[in-house]
């Protein structure tokens, strides 16, 4: 089924040939040329999207955003702007449009692609599914010369298909040289993905960073289908969760925090709360857990897994509670995108005094990120800020100490260290908190109930119980659970 899409833009003739090529794809276009029609059409239809130009006259684009801001909260808004110096306007800055609901901003000229890419970012998975023009069997492979920066990529082994194939699949042959193995609308071939591991010993397929949403959306159905079935392992369902974690968080750090990245980022949350909640064997999982390199994509998943373990164990526990954690370390690292690249994946110990004072300034960069999307509530900003807060009052930004600290601040704290002592030193997750509990100066940066509930993270539940102050004990030597 089409997709209805309505452009209202004051030059008819750029318009009608937008509509020509867009009508080429999966949409159905209606056009308008001034606000009231814009409006009258917002009114009396429902579209997938509305591609506006606020420079519109005869009752203002400015009146035509305020109208839909009011009364179709859900409409998807992409403004399209005449020129990037009204970025700089008190009207049209990035921050007063996205008070009013707009959800992208373009600036002319723009590329056909550059938007149709763009609206493929706001489609549901079943308006893709609906929209893919399916085959019959596998296409001719085929070479294709293009820059590496355009792909992504993913493990074969960690690759879950659809049964029609949902984008193009590439293997990499070399620098900027790929062969295209399976084309959209394709019958997936396992036959094909298996030639390559086991015959050309290719371990990584490869697929364009524009299809990279529809990667994370389909991975996401499939996790929550898996995550329900309770004969499933623990690791099997992390695993799945950390696949998807990893392209969603690549996904924030390189296109921003929009919309649609933060509703599939409730539905990673969501789902990693199902595990937590209800996975008995995941305490073994997070014993064993090895899947670790230093990128920031793989750091948030690993975060948020264990500070959503962590939160399980208290008396408190939620399930809100358990996705502000898991949204806030996703989202945590956010802010040093607005650094220095070579500062990106720098630890404190290892930079200038100079690099330090920029470096401590990324949790507060962090919440001006975020700030800006209003699914993203304040809970989760005010953990985002206080990340690397300690309780010793020897953290930052703003030092805090004691009970100045949000427990789920101080929880993403020792999480943040844990992981990167795991992965600096090439710990397991054990030898790492063993770590921990024996430096002195290491502990005194966390409140030692958040450091107790963390040691229950490793413990078999089944061996736990609670005394009358509802303090949790285990029966379990406490040497087996470090």
């Amino acid at each position: 089924m089409p997709l209805d899409i309505l452009i209202a833009d004051e030059d008819e003739a750029w318009a009608k040939k937008l509509k020509v090529y867009m009508e080429e794809g999966p949409y159905k276009v209606s056009l308008a040329h001034n606000g009231k029609e814009a409006q009258l059409q917002v009114y009396n239809n429902k579209y997938f999207a509305v591609i506006l130009n606020p420079s519109i006259k005869n009752h203002s684009g400015q009146q035509v955003l305020t109208y839909i801001s009011k009364n179709m909260e859900a409409q998807t808004v992409i403004v399209l702007l005449e020129d990037e110096s009204l970025l700089k306007t008190k009207e049209l800055s990035e921050e007063a449009l996205h008070k009013k609901g707009v959800n992208d901003i373009l600036v002319k000229p723009i590329l056909n692609q550059e938007l149709t890419t763009l609206l493929e970012s706001y489609q549901s998975l079943s308006d893709v599914v609906s929209n893919l023009k399916k085959r019959k069997g596998v296409s001719d492979e085929q070479e294709v010369k293009e820059a590496d920066n355009k792909f992504t990529k993913v493990h074969i082994d960690k690759f879950y298909p659809s049964q029609a194939v949902l984008f193009d699949v590439f293997v990499k042959i070399n620098d900027n040289r790929y062969v295209k193995i399976l084309h959209s609308g394709d019958t997936f071939s396992q036959e094909r993905i298996n030639k390559y591991k086991k015959e050309k010993n290719i371990d990584h397929l490869y697929f364009k960073q524009k299809d990279r949403r529809k990667y994370i959306q389909y991975t996401n159905f499939l996790a929550k289908k898996l995550i329900d079935n309770k004969k499933v392992s623990a690791a099997s369902k992390v695993n799945l969760l950390s696949t998807v974690s990893e392209k969603y968080v690549e996904e924030l750090f390189q296109n921003g925090v929009k919309t649609k990245v933060v509703d599939q980022a409730k539905e990673i949350t969501s789902n990693l709360y199902k595990v937590v909640e209800d996975q008995k064997d995941l305490y073994q999982t997070l014993r064993d857990f090895q899947e670790l390199d230093p990128s920031q994509f793989t750091h948030s998943f690993v975060t948020s897994l264990y500070t959503s373990a962590i939160v399980k164990q208290f008396p408190w526990q939620s399930k809100m509670t358990i996705e502000t954690i898991a949204m806030a370390s996703m989202f945590h690292d956010i802010g040093k995108t607005k650094l220095p690249k070579k500062l990106m994946d720098a630890r404190p110990e290892d930079l200038t005094p100079e690099e330090l004072e920029t470096y401590y300034k990324h949790p507060e960069l962090g919440v001006e990120i975020v700030g800006k999307n209003k699914l993203i509530n304040n809970s989760v900003k005010q953990v985002i800020l206080q990340h690397h807060e300690c309780y010793n009052g020897t953290g930052f930004p703003h030092q805090l100490k004691g009970q100045q600290v949000s427990t789920l601040g101080n929880i993403l704290c020792l999480v943040d260290d844990f992981v990167h002592i795991m992965i600096k030193t090439k710990k397991t997750p054990t030898e790492a908190l063993r770590f921990i509990l024996t430096s002195q100066e290491q502990v005194s940066r966390y409140n030692s109930v958040i450091v107790e509930n963390f040691i229950k993270v490793f413990v078999d539940p089944g061996t736990i119980q609670s005394d009358e102050n509802t303090r949790v004990t285990s029966k379990t030597p406490k040497k087996k659970a470090s």
